[in-house]
């Protein structure tokens, strides 16, 4: 396992938390793939980094969801490109709160987030 990556993928995680924080859609974007894939803590399905994009912003035009993921295991591949986050969120302004996992890849040096698992556990 290396430090160095599990060290870049916990700054990758501060750094959307920070721009969800701030409603940047495109600061979060910018860790997905093209192909990210999103199940939310309801089961709802949402594919592609454009689609899930367009729908977290009008999620924030709309009601001002402030949450956040903090990873208690982060593991890297043997191969080195693929790694599993796993962890709790919760929302700050509301009562919703579960687990998550999560898949990274890692392409050309930076890590991307491949897949997002949302479980709402209240």
């Amino acid at each position: 396992m290396s430090a160095a990556d599990v060290s870049l993928i916990r700054q990758a995680r501060l750094d959307s938390n920070a721009c969800i924080a701030k409603k940047d859609v495109d600061g979060v974007a910018k860790h997905w793939m093209k192909d990210f894939v999103q199940i939310a803590g309801d089961g709802s399905q949402s594919i592609g980094k454009k689609n899930i994009a367009a729908d977290w912003k009008y999620m924030f035009s709309k009601s001002s969801p402030v949450f956040e993921r903090l990873p208690n295991e982060i593991v890297i591949a043997d191969g080195g490109d693929l790694a599993w986050e796993k962890g709790i969120w919760s929302y700050q302004n509301d009562q919703y709160h579960g687990n998550y996992a999560a898949m990274w890849r890692k392409i050309k040096g930076k890590w991307f987030t491949q897949s997002e698992l949302y479980v709402s556990l209240n």
